[in-house]
């Protein structure tokens, strides 16, 4: 019956709705993409070189002749991949920093408190730029880089609720009956965090989607040939005058599935909210 509710309470809002069904797309785009390209996204015909929208190629080509729809949807797949594996790394070990800081507290608490607002006085992108800086340019490093500006708000978000679930009655009868800490916290503590940690989780995906953008538009996230939104926007640059649609295609693309995630993060928090619940 929660679980009903919830999702009454998630169909409520238009926007909500608006922004599951473009993530919905967004995501069935990229794991059909071999079906629904028209064309290999690698393939170059220097005789279209920049053409416009058509029949033949419906979103046009770019400064290669290569099929820009094509190249769109199989950026889907390198953008949601890359975003989705830094995002869950960077949760389990926020969520894992979180807990360890919330439930013992004390000297432990301070330090990793002290290192988690080092962490987070530094920009998401201009942290990645230095992890990138440090590691070297790769796919890899790149989901490294966005785990690690998640972990700072992720653990910020899970010490605050495990602070004030240990002084719960039924966390000190836990301790009362002899649990070990282990039993308490993953059994007990972690699953009242739960609804938090999907919120942040799937807001965390549209900042991890711009990172991922925002570092191949500087050259130092995904490499070439491979198709990703950001290196697409970075390739129109010297066309923006004469042919723009080089720049906003992909620049849309980005923009959509940035709003997808924020729309149903923001309608998950809603729906999720304990206040609502006799709504």
């Amino acid at each position: 019956m929660e679980a009903k509710a919830i999702l009454r309470r998630f169909l409520r809002r238009p926007t909500a709705v608006i922004g599951m069904v473009l993530l919905i797309i967004i995501v069935l785009a990229a794991i059909f993409a071999p079906v629904l390209a028209p064309y290999d996204p690698l393939e170059q015909d220097l005789l279209q070189v920049n053409k416009p929208f058509s029949a033949e190629h419906l979103l046009g080509t770019d400064y290669l002749g290569r099929d820009t729809l094509s190249r769109i949807l199989y950026g889907a797949r390198v953008s949601l991949s890359i975003s989705l594996t830094g995002v869950l790394l960077g949760s389990i070990v926020g969520i894992v920093i979180g807990l360890v800081a919330g439930y013992y507290g004390g000297a432990l608490d301070y330090a990793i408190e002290y290192l988690l607002t080092i962490l987070m006085a530094y920009p998401g992108l201009l942290l990645a730029l230095i992890i990138i800086a440090i590691f070297g340019t790769s796919n890899v490093n790149t989901m490294l880089a966005i785990a690690v500006f998640i972990v700072p708000t992720m653990a910020r978000t899970v010490r605050g609720l495990t602070f004030s679930l240990r002084e719960q009655e039924y966390i000190q009868a836990c301790k009362v009956a002899g649990a070990s800490d282990a039993r308490i916290i993953f059994k007990h503590v972690l699953p009242n965090c739960f609804s938090q940690i999907i919120v942040n989780c799937t807001l965390s995906f549209g900042g991890a989607i711009l990172t991922v953008s925002g570092l191949s538009y500087l050259g130092v996230g995904i490499q070439p040939p491979t198709p990703e939104w950001g290196m697409m926007i970075s390739n129109a640059r010297a066309t923006i005058r004469t042919f723009p649609a080089g720049i906003l295609v992909p620049g849309i693309a980005v923009t959509l599935a940035v709003m997808a995630f924020s729309l149903v993060g923001d309608g998950l928090r809603d729906a999720l909210d304990p206040k609502l619940k006799n709504q």
